[in-house]
């Protein structure tokens, strides 16, 4: 059975790939500038900043765990 750690860093690798998906597509796309493509921007900074939150928590928890 898998580590909480564990879990948490597969789902900060899966969100931090779908924010480089989303960053690849939008800069390919040709979305006019407007209001959505402000929204969809906000969206993928706000995925990037949970992935590192994921990813401290992970790195937390392991520590804890190795100090024991």
């Amino acid at each position: 059975m898998m580590d909480i750690d564990d879990k948490l860093e597969i789902i900060a690798n899966q969100l931090d790939n779908i924010s480089d998906l989303i960053g690849f597509n939008l800069n390919t796309s040709n979305i006019e500038k407007s209001d959505e493509l402000d929204r969809i921007y906000f969206l993928n900074d706000y995925i990037k900043q949970l992935t590192t939150y994921l990813k401290n928590i992970s790195d937390d928890i392991r520590k804890k765990d190795d100090a024991k």
